[in-house]
């Protein structure tokens, strides 16, 4: 197991591309074909709209409205929003994922902070069942605020007790990791799956 897991007696996770794989190909593997390449630019293009499903300050239903217009594709809403509620069926367990058991079973304080939608982030509740090992979680989209916003670690560190000098943040956006750097967590820039090679245990 890493030094840094070893030596944390609280660690706060991110969720995608840190304990189950998120990869926008697979999401879009979701939406017919015809359209895949028009609203592949619409959902995860520059403006990278997939965000304001995370932030949750309008409907799921208007967002995918707005990337069905701004693509021009009849019936759109109805295909962004499939691949919205049916997207955690395309993710996979990452090493860290795995390890929660064991890190729980040492008597570790686990909680993830992540830039998640509803109600898709309870379905992956559902299929991941060790995120119900975590001790407590902020979903960006339940409290209208999202990371990199230093308001939603401040409201992570209140809720559940967490003296950032005694954590570590494990997130893959750097961003990410510089505001919590910030306010005092050691963190781990997490670089994928290949990081930990023995974590299944060993």
């Amino acid at each position: 197991m890493d030094e840094r897991l070893k030596q944390a007696s609280c660690i706060v996770f991110d969720v995608g591309n840190v304990l189950l794989t998120f990869e926008p190909e697979k999401v879009m593997g979701l939406i017919p074909q015809a359209h895949r390449d028009t609203l592949r630019q619409a959902i995860f293009g520059k403006d990278f709209r997939w965000a304001a499903f995370d932030l949750g300050v309008e409907t799921n239903e208007d967002i995918a409205r707005s990337m069905a217009e701004a693509a021009n594709v009849p019936g759109g809403t109805e295909m962004v929003l499939h691949a919205l509620y049916h997207f955690p069926e395309t993710m996979r367990p990452l090493p860290l994922y795995r390890l929660i058991p064991e890190l729980k079973k040492s008597g570790k304080q686990l909680y993830g902070l992540t830039n998640y939608c509803e109600p898709s982030f309870t379905y992956t509740q559902e299929r991941f069942t060790n995120l119900k090992l975590l001790d407590g979680v902020v979903v960006s989209n339940r409290e209208k605020i999202a990371k990199p916003d230093p308001a939603i670690f401040a409201l992570l560190t209140e809720r559940f007790g967490v003296n950032p000098r005694e954590a570590l943040f494990i997130d893959d956006s750097l961003p990410n990791v510089l505001t919590a750097a910030a306010i005092g967590f050691k963190t781990w820039n997490y670089a994928g799956e290949d990081t930990l090679p023995e974590a299944d245990g060993a």
